[in-house]
């Protein structure tokens, strides 16, 4: 039961300090320690916290009870752990909060200070109170700040965690192929290495035996071809997965670039026993726009694949053609490589252009490679924006199809791909510009046996000077190396171009060199050389060149 009011006041009185008590700023409170917990006094901030408008109205409210003030389902949380701070220290204050329930019916939190002590009246406990519901609602907004901001950094841990396994994963796969692409690699290299070495040795024992020597000789060229399919593929792919390569567009005949790719492919296909046959009718507009080096690797790619793997007495066919209805200024060009060869599984198709990727091993199909032909094609078409389809049947052959959005030209023949200068006619006496020895009399042997009369000029330098004090006429030719001590050949060829005879200064360059990617041939045509030929030197591709540069 509650006390009668003026138990309080009589109680609060002997301590002679109500008056104060009453104008606090803050709610203060004593209630009993025993029995039902009544109130013995509350001052008006506990009736301003509670809504009411005095005493009788707080009274009427709480039941003057410290359980009457605390909201029902915080009562026994708040007393038991009231209970265990004082069995813990009685000497200091306790702590708890806890709803209340105003008289308008809002819920509120109460920041509770208490303190239990031993009087003549019996215990008592005196407790501060202050309305701390912004306090809980900024520390409720904080905690869920913080709680939302661990949720996620949950979520970014989870994802990260996924791209670990998913990078590990890919690691994995990535040191499988790189293993299987180093065996492979490994046993590609040194199986034509070995047979160079080999030949080599076996030449040596019988030079007196011709037919021997010419069919070791063949090996050994056949060997080192293989050896530098190796090399340039590796090579091309690398550059390709560090983004170091980039289209050079410029104008060119698409049959001129189809023609090429069955002249370099015709002498190989017909030592297997294959026809190689190209049909370029289908074609309107042969002046196109496009990078004509990385068009021809490509092509080139598929049709040494098709010869590859196409048994004697079979046909490779390349077929350009063109879709009906150009539309400004652009139209749409088909690319077919057909062989009657080995096939493909369907399964294999979907992975051919995998890097390192191969159907079946050197071992297994004794074909030589690296698997990665269609890696290079595939890497082409995505810089040109085109596309690749296959249809393949094992122990039939396979298609492959290219199909490209071409800028088409109106140009006449006279704008080639190469910069043609005035000059025509035979071209017997030819100025070699080469720093390297070994180099230097491989190619003067080559070109004397192919009936030139060859002047050696050790660096761009000499050549420039060696042309500047020969006769107007004493060259028709100059094959220009690129990487060269003292003068370079770019710097080489801009010299050249700038000399005063005319006669002297259009006299035709190529450039022979070991920089045989798509960006040195521009660098070349963009000093003033002619065309561009990546060693090592064939001599029946610089005769096709020659004839192309001359004219």
């Amino acid at each position: 039961m509650a006390p009668e009011p003026d138990d309080s006041a009589s109680a609060l009185a002997a301590l002679g300090i109500e008056g104060v008590l009453s104008h606090m700023p803050g709610g203060f409170f004593v209630y009993r320690a025993d029995t039902d917990e009544g109130l013995i006094y509350a001052n008006e901030a506990c009736c301003r916290i509670f809504g009411c408008d005095d005493l009788s109205a707080f009274k009427r409210l709480t039941g003057f009870t410290f359980p009457g003030m605390v909201h029902p389902d915080d009562i026994v949380r708040v007393e038991d752990s009231i209970a265990r701070q004082i069995a813990a220290d009685q000497f200091d204050m306790d702590y708890v909060e806890y709803r209340i329930v105003r008289s308008d019916g809002a819920v509120r939190w109460i920041e509770d200070y208490g303190h239990y002590v031993e009087t003549k009246a019996g215990p008592l406990f005196y407790v501060f109170i202050n309305d701390g519901t912004e306090k809980h609602e900024r520390h409720r907004k904080e905690l869920a700040s913080v709680s939302a901001e661990l949720a996620e950094a949950h979520v970014r841990e989870a994802e990260h965690r996924s791209m670990l396994r998913g990078a590990l994963s890919q690691a994995e796969a990535a040191n499988v192929a790189k293993n299987a692409f180093l065996s492979n690699m490994s046993h590609d290299i040194r199986t034509p290495l070995n047979a160079v070495v080999g030949y080599a040795e076996l030449i040596r024992a019988h030079l007196d035996e011709a037919e021997r020597v010419r069919a070791y000789t063949d090996r050994v060229l056949d060997a080192s071809h293989q050896l530098l399919d190796v090399v340039n593929e590796t090579l091309e792919i690398s550059r390709m997965e560090a983004g170091h390569v980039q289209l050079v567009m410029a104008e060119c005949s698409l049959s001129s670039a189809v023609e090429q790719v069955r002249r370099d492919f015709a002498e190989t296909a017909e030592r297997r026993g294959i026809a190689l046959e190209a049909d370029v009718s289908g074609i309107v507009h042969d002046r196109v726009e496009a990078d004509v080096v990385r068009l021809t690797h490509l092509l080139s790619q598929l049709v040494d694949n098709a010869v590859k793997y196409s048994p004697p007495r079979t046909t490779v066919r390349i077929v350009a053609s063109e879709e009906p209805g150009s539309a400004g200024g652009f139209s749409t060009f088909r690319l077919t490589v057909a062989d009657e060869g080995i096939g493909m599984d369907a399964a294999f198709t979907d992975r051919m252009c995998l890097p390192f990727e191969r159907e079946n091993n050197t071992t297994a199909s004794g074909v030589q490679g690296t698997g990665l032909g269609l890696t290079i094609v595939r890497s082409i078409l995505d810089l040109m924006q085109g596309d690749l389809s296959v249809e393949s049947t094992p122990d039939a052959g396979s298609v492959f199809t290219v199909t490209l959005t071409l800028r088409v030209t109106h140009a006449d023949d006279a704008g080639e791909a190469f910069g043609r200068r005035e000059r025509t006619g035979e071209v017997r006496r030819i100025l070699l510009v080469e720093d390297n020895e070994l180099n230097s009399e491989i190619a003067c042997c080559l070109l004397e046996d192919a009936g030139y009369t060859v002047e050696v000029a050790e660096n761009g330098q000499v050549a420039v000077e060696r042309l500047g004090g020969a006769a107007p006429d004493a060259f028709d030719l100059v094959l220009m190396d690129i990487q060269m001590p003292v003068m370079d050949g770019y710097a080489a060829a801009r010299a050249i171009r700038a000399l005063p005879d005319p006669l002297r200064s259009t006299v035709p360059i190529i450039a022979v060199s070991a920089n045989a990617f798509s960006e040195d041939r521009k660098r070349s045509l963009e000093s003033g050389m002619d065309a561009h030929l990546a060693k090592p030197l064939d001599i029946h591709r610089l005769e096709r060149l020659i004839a192309t540069v001359i004219g």
